[in-house]
């Protein structure tokens, strides 16, 4: 028998996912808004407003590490985000986080560090902007604009005005900001310890089952390859660009582009936008006419077009290339290795901060509460929500299932293993729950489908088949039968298991790692039934059903190494 247990989460990562799920749902909802309504500085907006929760979260919750957590919690959920580009808003906001933890650490625990972390916070939005800018367009970006400056105030007279000054005074604005919000989040938190006693608030919270984190819910087929090619052809056809070789570079951008456009339909998302071909035509005219036109009085050159054309020529490439590299990133695959080797921590605290997301979302959104929704958090409200919400992680994270797992190559007799050890469970009195998947074959041995056997009253009806029908769900080599489905997610439902002391799933496998099968009924008793659970799991896909449900402790037996009586023995001693 092999034993696989999961670390329970440390109070600071179980209200960093309260935290982190409460910040990017201020995310979707403002920034969409904000985005689609096409007001300026959207970034130091949402700013603002991160380091106004996460400080105000920092005066009622003292554990240390908060914020860091928080932030890195809110960015990964944003991989979720619809949108073709996730990177720069996940990198700018744990770059936020990071920030604010630093000089809290340094500074201490009070309003200096608070206002000094959250200037230095919004303020790096602006630097984010500039970088992303740089890495768009390069270097000759610097001077069009710098070009474009002495033009406009040449205009209008004020050629003594540096830019420097301007520099000074944007970037004033932003440190004012984040002092603000800084100080309004002190306050904030603050008020409501004061007020904690007689805070209201609904405090009927509903979370969501099911884990985003690893799911597909856009059909997309992943791979690492394509995620190694994506980068080696932005590289090359940057290289190609610097160095001006211009048919070469232009041959490749062609092939890349067309192969991205019809493989990653998203990564035209932004290039659709006005805003960017606004800013195509400025940034080309702005070279065309102000390139060396300072220094030799020709405000019109070929020179500058050819720059400004080429800055625009890097800038799709980027675009694109990073919309096809943010899609292959959602790669399950690739976020089971990162979340899993040495960050289970992080991994338990994002299924969590999905769980709550849907309904802080519904919550803030001002379908209840008309628009002053958004403004809950300053009303104490959302304080006392997080709170409820705290207590339902702690509580559903204490009480979380073992499981038995029974595991085996393919064809290996995994139910009929499974099937020994529930007649050997019945004969002690201890009562079994579930179904099992039994093989249904032809004449000639071969298999033609599954029937479904419930444990509990001995019924018995078909799951699927290999011939097609009508009113079925294709996964793999056999078609699936809906009513089947719905009575087996029936059969494992928490209400139908409340005398249970075994609830067995045969078998847990493909099709419940795409949220498909018996998916949503082992996230509901795994989140609301503390019963022993055995699961009927194939051995290419352990690892996978391991990482994917957030279990106590997984007890796995190998049906080529281990017997019957061992595991019957070793479910005898959690049942009783």
């Amino acid at each position: 028998m092999q034993v696989i247990t999961n670390k329970p989460l440390s109070q600071a990562w179980l209200k960093a996912s309260v935290i982190g799920s409460i910040w990017a749902s201020v995310e979707i909802i403002l920034g969409s808004f904000l985005h689609n309504m096409r007001i300026p500085f959207t970034g130091m907006l949402l700013a603002f407003i991160g380091v106004w929760i996460m400080i105000s979260f920092v005066q009622v919750w003292k554990d240390r590490g908060l914020i860091w957590r928080a932030g890195i919690i809110c960015a990964l959920m944003k991989s979720i985000s619809p949108s073709a580009i996730i990177m720069g808003p996940m990198i700018g906001i744990f770059t936020e986080a990071l920030i604010m933890e630093l000089f809290i650490l340094l500074l201490g625990r009070n309003i200096i560090g608070y206002m000094i972390g959250g200037a230095l916070a919004v303020t790096s939005t602006l630097m984010h902007k500039l970088v992303s800018l740089l890495i768009l367009y390069g270097f000759d970006f610097l001077k069009i604009l710098y070009d474009l400056y002495l033009f406009g105030v040449k205009q209008i007279g004020l050629e003594q005005l540096s830019p420097a000054y301007m520099v000074a005074v944007i970037t004033s604005i932003y440190i004012l900001l984040g002092m603000s919000g800084a100080i309004g989040g002190y306050f904030t938190g603050k008020k409501y310890l004061k007020t904690k006693k007689d805070a209201g608030g609904n405090r009927e919270v509903v979370l969501e089952t099911g884990n985003q984190l690893l799911s597909k819910p856009d059909g997309h087929n992943y791979s690492a390859i394509l995620l190694l090619v994506n980068l080696a052809a932005i590289i090359i056809i940057l290289l190609l660009i610097n160095a001006d070789k211009l048919i070469a570079a232009s041959a490749s951008a062609i092939v890349y582009v067309t192969f991205s456009i019809i493989h990653y339909r998203n990564s035209l998302k932004r290039l659709r936008k006005i805003s960017f071909w606004l800013t195509f035509f400025i940034i080309t005219f702005a070279a065309a006419f102000l390139w060396n036109g300072f220094s030799n009085g020709a405000f019109f050159t070929t020179e500058g077009l050819l720059v400004g054309l080429r800055m625009n020529a890097r800038a799709i490439i980027l675009i694109i290339g990073f919309a096809s590299i943010s899609v292959e990133l959602k790669n399950p695959l690739i976020k089971s290795i990162l979340y899993h080797r040495g960050f289970a921590s992080l991994y338990q605290s994002l299924s969590m901060a999905f769980s709550a997301l849907p309904f802080i979302i519904s919550n803030i959104s001002g379908r209840k509460n008309g628009s002053r929704g958004i403004f809950k958090l300053s009303r104490q409200g959302l304080f006392s929500q997080a709170e409820a919400i705290l207590s339902i992680f702690t509580r559903d994270h204490e009480n979380r299932p073992s499981v038995i797992i029974i595991t085996g190559e393919v064809h290996e007799g995994k139910t009929t293993f499974t099937g020994k050890i529930t007649e050997e469970l019945d004969k002690v009195g201890i009562k079994t729950g579930g179904f099992l998947a039994l093989a249904i074959n032809d004449e000639n041995g071969k298999r033609k489908g599954f029937d479904l056997f419930d444990l509990k009253t001995s019924e018995r009806f078909t799951l699927c088949s290999d011939k097609q029908d009508t009113d079925t769900l294709k996964f793999g080599p056999y078609y699936f039968y809906a009513d089947a489905i719905q009575k087996g997610v029936s059969i494992l439902s928490p209400e139908r298991n409340e005398d249970s002391q075994l609830v067995v799933v045969d078998e847990v496998g493909p099709m419940e790692l795409n949220g498909k099968g018996w998916g949503e009924a082992i996230d509901k008793i795994c989140m609301n039934s503390s019963t022993l659970q055995l699961w009927v799991v194939r051995k290419n896909a352990l690892n996978k059903v391991v990482r994917r449900w957030n279990i106590n402790s997984a007890y796995i037996f190998d049906i080529a190494s281990d017997s019957v009586s061992d595991a019957v023995n070793h479910i005898k001693t959690l049942v009783s």
